[in-house]
Order: structure tokens, then sequence, then C-alpha cells
């Protein structure tokens, strides 16, 4: 009787300490996905990078003339033009700016191409969250016929990611958004291209570089972004 007594009590206890271990479970998840997940709504989101006062990017024609030659200046000038002219883009449509897309990588010789905003968007199954959206004016001086695609992201100033891709496959499998076919030829162009961001991407600063190498190894374009999820 005395062992019966032993058993039931014993097989109460077992189905207590698994509930309560099942209960700290849920409950360290959830505190988990809480502090590293939960990125809030996506009007949070752009609220926060639209009030960032993370030092973005640095601008050549930001330099003092004085210690510039007229070749500079001119630069300068150009720049500045190109800077505006972006610069009205998004105040005009009220974009949350998060990145800058140049002709090349070297700040003492670029043009500004074009930008990269925040968006909130709705996805499968009705959940919220943002996308990244690239706007590139950029005009090609000779035909591009091959190269390659570098990214490099930093997570809170530590290094995180680095890949390259070879380019003319790059957009390959998104079907009819497809936007890279090489070759491409020597003109204007024009891009809007978007990316969502996971969900899954723990809270905190991401900076990420990415750049575009022609066939001749030289860099095409240049692109910098910096947000806050």
């Amino acid at each position: 009787m005395y062992r019966k007594v032993f058993k039931t009590m014993c097989n109460i206890t077992c189905r207590k300490a698994c509930m309560i271990l099942v209960g700290l479970f849920f409950l360290l998840t959830f505190t988990s996905y809480m502090l590293f997940f939960n990125h809030g709504a996506p009007e949070e989101i752009m609220t926060a990078n639209k009030g960032n006062k993370h030092p973005k990017f640095r601008h050549y024609a930001e330099r003092d003339a004085k210690h510039m030659d007229e070749l500079e200046k001119d630069i300068a000038a150009e720049e500045k033009k190109a800077i505006e002219y972006w610069d009205n883009f998004i105040q005009k449509n009220n974009f949350v700016s998060i990145g800058e897309i140049y002709d090349n990588c070297d700040e003492k010789d670029r043009m500004m191409v074009g930008r990269t905003i925040l968006i909130p968007d709705v996805r499968w199954g009705g959940l919220k969250g943002v996308t990244s959206r690239t706007f590139i004016n950029i005009t090609l001086d000779e035909d591009l016929e091959g190269g390659r695609f570098y990214l490099e992201v930093k997570y809170n100033g530590n290094d995180l990611f680095a890949r390259n891709w070879e380019l003319c496959n790059l957009d390959e499998d998104y079907g009819d958004e497809r936007q890279i076919y090489c070759p491409f030829a020597s003109k204007d162009y024009s891009f809007v291209k978007d990316r969502q961001i996971p969900k899954y991407l723990p809270k905190g600063r991401y900076e990420t570089k990415g750049w575009i190498t022609d066939q001749n190894d030289q860099v095409a374009i240049c692109g910098f972004a910096d947000f806050t999820l």
C-alpha cells in the first residue's frame, strides 16, 4: 500500500515538475524574443531610424573649399548638386533614408546616384514588417559584361557577414522581378529594388556596404546603409 501511495505521489510530483519546466521554457523563449527579436511595429522602426543620430556617410562636398584645388572644387560642386537632388527627393516624399548609393567607393571622387529608404510592408499571413527600397539613377560609360557583387555587414559595430557573388547570376531567382541581365550597354539606367528585412534578425544596429565590380575588376557602383531594428 505504501509503495502504491509513494508511486502516486511521485507521478504527481513528476508531472508538476514537467509542467514547471515547460512553463519556464516558454517564459525564457518569450523573454528572449522580446529582448532580442521583437523589433516593434513598423511605425516604431521607421520613427527610430528617421531620428537616428548615428554618424552616417561622409560627403566630399562638405570639405573646406580653402583646402581644395580647382579640380577638387569642381568635383565637390557636382557632388553637392547630386546630394541636393536626392535630399529633395527624400524630403518631398517624406521617406526615411537609411543609405546612399555612389558611382564608386572613394569618398574623394564619387557621385551620389541613389538612396535607400525604409518602408512598412504586409507579408504572408498578415505579418507586418519593413522593407528596404533602393532607387538608383546611373550612367554606364562602358559596357558591363560581367563582374561580381560584394556585401559586408556589421552588427553593433562587429563584423557579421561578408560574401560575394557572380554578378550576372545575382538576380536569376527573382523571376519577373529580375533586373540584372548581362551585358549592360553603356547608357543611362534607373532601378527601383525592394528587399524585405527578415523578422528573425535580432534587434540592434546594422551597417552594410555593397559594391559591384565590372569585368575589369573596377568598381561600377557602391552603396552604404545604416539602420537600427
